[in-house]
């Protein structure tokens, strides 16, 4: 009779089945391995580069407008500030009335061609002189506009510190910049006239 075959005995370093090979060892062999990595990726993420993201702390101009803080009052303007004011705006007023000086002895060369090419028609030669005069008259009021210019900037400015503190630098600055508008302003009638007349 045949000898019967016995089974091999079990050799350690082979597993008797897939359940003893992945069972509770394993598994706590995976946990011991798995919270470490994860304390470090967690501690990785808190040490990255933050300068990457706006900060969440009250900005001072946020902590004055909880506390309810006002602007603090413009301080008052010494003398030397006022001076130099008023020495640039006499200036530009200066300016200003100069340039509108030449535009008064311009006013009746181009006024006289603008009458005699009354009735002309565009391209004519006393249309082609009048139109050429009032040209002219319009550039003479060049600087009288930038002076004019310069004076808005200035009474915004005198405007704004007036709304805080004193007017010293509006009262300044008003009387000038009324006088020279008004200048600007004839002219603009004078001008107006002369072209409706040409066209007419």
């Amino acid at each position: 009779m045949a000898a019967k075959l016995r089974p091999a005995p079990h050799i350690g370093l082979l597993p008797r089945s897939r359940k003893s090979f992945y069972g509770p060892p394993m598994a706590r062999l995976s946990i011991r391995i798995a919270a470490p990595l994860g304390a470090l990726l967690a501690l990785t993420a808190c040490n990255a580069d933050r300068s990457r993201f706006p900060s969440l702390a009250i900005r001072p101009a946020e902590r004055a407008y909880g506390s309810g803080q006002q602007a603090a009052p413009s301080a008052v303007p010494g003398p030397a500030a006022i001076a130099d004011l008023a020495g640039r705006v006499a200036a530009l007023r200066e300016t200003a009335t100069a340039s509108h000086a030449r535009f008064t002895a311009q006013q009746g060369q181009a006024a006289s061609l603008v009458n005699a090419a009354k009735g002309s028609k565009p391209g004519t030669e006393a249309w082609s002189r009048a139109a050429i005069a009032l040209a002219s008259l319009t550039s003479a009021r060049g600087e009288g506009m930038v002076a004019l210019s310069d004076l808005d900037r200035l009474l915004i400015t005198a405007t704004e510190a007036a709304a805080v503190g004193p007017d010293t630098d509006l009262k300044v600055v008003a009387p000038a910049h009324g006088a020279v508008a008004a200048l600007l302003a004839e002219e603009d009638r004078t001008i107006a006239a002369l072209a409706e007349k040409l066209e007419s």
